[in-house]
């Protein structure tokens, strides 16, 4: 399959405006509900990456598209898209190559105007060449004036994770949006670590409560054995950007989790 024809067309959709590609790819989109699964797939892949480009933006939908899938932003893009209607649509699995051989398929086809395939074309060449695992090391100074160095391991729409390396070694940090600020981001979980450890008498004191509800659940599923866990933390803790919180609690207090 000649790929040299996608990224012709990738080359030239660049430069357009973020909120009109997603509104043509969401138009696009709904063209292919109930018509073609595999059109309608390669569409909304093309499609994500723009939205990735509009989280790390300042525009009125980026705060969503930090947070969101693209199903859900669908109807703020257009009032053409019905939850409704669209919503028992889905799409399939596929990998780079069929990605790329849609892609391929569809402009052959004549399927969409010239604009609409560059766009698409963008989309399908970010997705295919996209990282899935980054390994950038940071560091920041905390308002205490304590050193902090961690590795970002995911900064992109809907995921941001950070694997602290000091001072509090282990600690895995997440929030299940796009945080564009990774030190920022690490300060905060430096100083939810802090404070947890600080909990240090409250948290051995609710450890009975744990015991007690994991023996209720002995029989039952490991997903609702660690939610005895949050059971009893969460309220103690609050919402934090540290996750993992049983292992560092078996690191820093000794407890079996």
């Amino acid at each position: 399959m000649n790929y040299e024809l996608i990224e012709s067309y990738a080359n030239k959709g660049e430069s357009h405006d973020v909120m009109s590609a997603l509104t043509l790819l969401t138009k696009a989109y709904i063209d292919q509900c109930g018509v073609s699964l595999g059109y309608r797939t390669v569409i909304y892949c093309a499609a994500e990456q723009w939205l990735e480009r509009l989280a790390w933006l300042d525009l009125p939908l980026s705060e969503m598209a930090r947070k969101e899938a693209l199903v859900t932003v669908m109807p703020y893009i257009t009032s053409d898209y019905d939850p409704e209607k669209y919503d028992d649509y889905d799409i399939a699995g596929m990998n780079k190559e069929e990605l790329m051989d849609g892609c391929v398929e569809m402009i052959r086809s004549g399927e969409y105007d010239e604009l609409t395939n560059e766009l698409l074309c963008w989309g399908i060449v970010k997705a295919v060449n996209e990282e899935l695992v980054i390994h950038k090391e940071i560091e920041t100074i905390a308002p205490d004036g304590t050193l902090l160095r961690g590795v970002l391991t995911d900064q992109s729409r809907a995921s941001t994770s950070i694997v602290m390396e000091s001072p509090y070694p282990d600690a895995f940090l997440c929030k299940l949006e796009l945080i564009r600020d990774a030190e920022a981001f690490m300060i905060q979980g430096y100083e939810d670590c802090k404070r947890i450890k600080g909990l240090e008498s409250e948290i051995r004191a609710l450890y009975p409560k744990y015991q007690e509800k994991l023996h209720e659940l002995e029989n039952e599923s490991s997903r609702k054995k660690h939610l005895a866990f949050d059971d009893v933390y969460d309220k103690l803790i609050g919402d934090v950007a540290v996750f993992c919180l049983e292992k560092l609690f078996n690191k820093w207090f000794g407890l079996e989790f």
